[in-house]
């Protein structure tokens, strides 16, 4: 838990450098796993939101601070069911083709991602759970000066030997 809350203390302390040039926002995702999260959840795709700040670095580059949450729909094995959830809270940063904050963009993201994995069986539960650092990368277009669209592929490990990453397409709001 250290680690996430150095990025929201470092997320806080930029904000604040900056806070006449940012803009809050939430992203409304659709999240599909991958890899041993795909197994584990059966496929199914499920939602995400979140929260977010943009700070505007000039030359077409942003800082966005963001939480976000998904759950992954419960996948059913015979008597076992498996559900994964996480949140995440970290921070992107988009570099923005045109040199302004309009048009396509690339993102990079690090952040402290926690993911919770529940499997339920007819007499017991267990529930695996992890803190750990998380790296994404996407391309995104913002379409006008609210709105825009983005998918990211994002990795983290729940614990050393399981992995989760995500495929999210995600439609961001700026207010």
């Amino acid at each position: 838990m250290k680690f996430a809350t150095r990025i929201l203390l470092a997320a806080l302390a930029t904000g604040s450098l900056w806070a006449e040039e940012s803009r809050l926002g939430v992203q409304l995702q659709v999240v599909s796993p991958r890899g041993e999260l795909k197994t584990f959840v059966d496929g199914k795709v499920g939602p995400g939101a979140g929260l977010h700040a943009t700070i505007d670095l000039g030359d077409g580059q942003l800082l966005r601070p963001r939480l976000d949450y998904a759950s992954l729909p419960e996948a059913t094995f015979g008597a076992r069911r498996q559900r994964a959830t996480s949140y995440s809270l970290g921070s992107d940063y988009l570099f923005f083709v045109e040199g302004k904050p309009e048009g396509l963009y690339f993102a990079l993201g690090l952040a402290a991602q926690r993911w919770s994995l529940r499997t339920t069986q007819a007499t017991s539960q267990a529930t695996s759970a992890g803190t750990r650092p998380g790296v994404s990368f996407g391309i995104g277009h913002l379409w006008t000066e609210t709105l825009g669209t983005e998918l990211r592929y994002g990795h983290s490990r729940v614990s050393q030997v399981f992995s989760a990453s995500t495929l999210q397409a995600e439609v961001t709001l700026r207010f």
